[in-house]
């Protein structure tokens, strides 16, 4: 977080903003919770896990934007699309 989002001074690393008062523990709790997916999310893609990873990288999504979440996630997704491409090709020979 680089500003609080309700006077939008500069973020000081505490919890609470320096000018405003305002309670920032939530969100920098939420923060430290999409980082910690966001890493879980490239691990489970560099594993071959692309399902695990995909959903990882949405959740992640759902908490702020990252750009490298959501490449994770179209990554994955591509990966998923592909290998299931691959699964119904065999089915079919």
């Amino acid at each position: 977080m680089e500003r609080c989002p309700v006077c939008r001074a500069r973020f000081k690393d505490e919890p609470v903003c320096y000018r405003c008062g305002a309670d920032l523990s939530a969100l920098l709790t939420i923060e430290t919770e999409a980082a910690v997916l966001e890493q879980q999310a490239v691990a489970w893609l560099e594993a071959g896990q692309p399902l695990e990873a995909r959903r990882a990288a949405e959740q992640v999504l759902t908490l702020r934007y990252s750009p490298l979440a959501a490449a994770v996630q179209g990554f994955a997704r591509r990966e998923l699309v592909a290998s299931e491409a691959r699964r119904l090709e065999r089915l079919l020979r």
